[in-house]
């Protein structure tokens, strides 16, 4: 999710650019992706989580694994991409058994490769945490997709997460004055996370009320918006820590105007398994 930062000292040429690129790169991006979870088989939607996985780890090895040696990054990498395929294969119990495997190899391969060194707990934990920050909650949505109406699930998810994103980002832009929490992200504004979450509501239950979720209630949807709108902004935070932490402004710079696969992901990363165990336990 992209800073709310008012942009004071900037020029007009500057934020106009920025905010070009944004509409360009989402014009182009949101179609391509709405067709794909509309109408588009299994595969392509697994093809995808694959590509946003692989390019995720990257951008993440970048910010967490940078002082590991080569062929420790590209295992991480590697068994980050057996999550997804194996919950398309068997579902949650495929997502339970991969994830329950690449934390045995990640430990194993520490204990006989660094067990005598001192960096031996922050790469082992750097290692497990890529895991289960980014293949193990995206694999979510590869198990939503298999619920009923699971395509629009998906579908009312993005509206909801990228709105949230939107909201924020505007009314932050235009009447922020409270910081949120200027110690990990000192851009984003109070009025800015209320104008997330008050978007997300409102565009929950106009969504969700449009499309043929037979079982969803207005009251469900009133609940679905509030706390997706949360979790996306707690996503929000933790990779803006992550990036304070490692000391980079964007985890990287594929998408113009938004930055780094994660930086994009970042508020769907929680938003993926909160809505997969809503839809399940509350429909």
């Amino acid at each position: 999710m992209p800073s709310q930062e008012r942009g004071e000292g900037m020029g007009n040429k500057t934020i106009d650019k920025h905010h070009l690129h944004r509409l360009l790169t989402a014009a182009v991006g949101l179609p391509i992706l709405g067709m794909i979870i509309a109408i588009g088989p299994g595969w392509l939607l697994l093809a995808l989580v694959l590509l946003v996985t692989a390019g995720g780890l990257l951008e993440l090895s970048r910010l967490l694994l940078a002082g590991t040696k080569a062929w420790l990054r590209i295992l991480t990498w590697s068994m980050g991409l057996l999550l997804p395929l194996a919950t398309y294969w068997k579902g949650l119990f495929g997502l339970t058994v991969a994830t329950v495997a690449v934390v045995f190899v990640a430990l194993a391969v520490h204990l006989f490769v660094y067990a005598k060194q001192e960096q031996v707990l922050p790469s082992l934990g750097a290692m497990v945490f890529s895991q289960l920050y980014i293949p193990f909650l995206i694999s979510h949505v590869l198990l939503l997709f298999r619920v009923p109406s699971g395509r629009y699930w998906i579908l009312l998810l993005f509206f909801v997460v990228f709105i949230c994103d939107t909201g924020a980002y505007y009314v932050g832009h235009r009447l922020g004055r409270h910081k949120l929490w200027p110690a990990v992200s000192p851009g984003k504004t109070v009025e800015g996370a209320i104008g997330g979450l008050l978007s997300s509501v409102a565009i929950s239950v106009l969504v969700g009320t449009l499309l043929p979720l037979d079982v969803a209630t207005v009251g469900f949807l009133l609940a679905l918006g509030f706390v997706l709108a949360l979790v996306g902004q707690a996503g929000d935070l933790m990779e803006s820590m992550l990036k304070r932490v490692s000391q980079v402004k964007d985890a990287g710079g594929i998408l113009p105007g938004h930055g780094g696969l994660l930086d994009r992901l970042d508020s769907l990363i929680f938003a993926f398994p909160v809505m997969y165990y809503a839809v399940v336990f509350f429909t």
